[in-house]
């Protein structure tokens, strides 16, 4: 199976995407940041914009908050750009700008948990490791247990760190998560497609549950939303407006809703304040009596 993985990943899996050409631990930081719940072809230019602006963990500490959220403009959840520069300024304050290899102090930095700790691990310091993102627990659980069985995180994470081929966890990883984002996908695996179908027991065993499977996966009250009502939207727009802003410049709650009439389904003064108050909890903007912009 290690065999038919990695021939297969060196004829079809993107090997040239830019977080995989280079092994800098502050870019590999950066895209695994950047890839949180958004899709890789909206990554590629925007990481490229980004590290061309901060090129590294001193000038992503030293920058203003409002200038790394207009750099993350177009890839949503603006949060991650205000946690990205206060890990920066963790770096930079404890270790002088070179962040450490050893899990143990990876997870004391904020905004590092398991996953991006063991990336880290593989694609800069090249560890043997498994980093389990969503595609790779799929694919994994499929290849290992079968669509139906129900596995403990312990289980699950001892038999798959066993199948790491010493040496190759870099491609191997990759292997999984491109496997799973292009052929053992969530909702219509292409099962012929797969070069580990013969050792896949979903494939092997229980291909009817694997696709009753797919087909219920639930979803929540605000993804059932039409995404221009949800509130997740009504955020961006706020934040975009607020980016639009020269530096130093605020504008008034009223003015802000005003602008954003047209562009919000309920552009209410009572439903947009709330949305800045939780924008400012979370130090992507500021308030300044009734003024607001962007946090320095």
């Amino acid at each position: 199976m290690q065999r038919a993985l990695l021939s297969w990943y060196r004829r079809n899996g993107r090997k040239l995407l830019p977080w995989r050409q280079t092994r800098d631990p502050y870019q590999i930081l950066v895209s695994e940041f950047m890839l949180q719940q958004t899709q890789v072809d909206r990554v590629v230019p925007a990481l490229r914009r980004f590290i061309a602006q901060f090129p590294n963990f001193a000038a992503l500490a030293a920058a203003s908050t409002a200038d790394v959220l207009r750099a993350w403009k177009g890839l949503g959840y603006n949060i991650r750009a205000v946690r990205l520069k206060r890990m920066a300024q963790s770096v930079v304050q404890a270790y002088g700008g070179r962040i450490p290899s050893d899990s143990e102090t990876l997870l004391t930095l904020p905004g590092i948990g398991q996953y991006t700790a063991a990336a880290l691990r593989i694609f800069a310091f090249e560890r043997n490791d498994l980093a389990v993102d969503a595609n790779v627990r799929r694919v994994m659980q499929r290849i290992l247990f079968g669509a139906s069985r129900v596995t403990s995180d312990g289980e699950f994470v001892a038999r798959a760190r066993e199948l790491v081929p010493p040496g190759k966890a870099h491609d191997w990883n990759s292997a999984l998560m491109d496997l799973g984002a292009l052929v053992c996908t969530a909702r219509t695996p292409a099962c012929p497609s797969c070069p580990v179908r013969r050792e896949c027991a979903a494939a092997l065993l229980d291909r009817e549950a694997l696709t009753a499977s797919s087909a219920r996966r639930a979803r929540s009250p605000q993804q059932r939303k039409p995404f221009p009502l949800t509130t997740r939207f009504a955020r961006g727009r706020i934040v975009d407006r607020l980016r639009a802003l020269p530096n130093g410049r605020r504008i008034s709650l009223l003015e802000l809703r005003c602008e954003l009439t047209g562009v919000l389904a309920n552009a209410t003064l009572e439903f947009v304040e709330p949305l800045v108050m939780q924008l400012e909890r979370e130090g992507i903007v500021q308030r300044h009596g009734n003024l607001v912009a962007l946090s320095d």
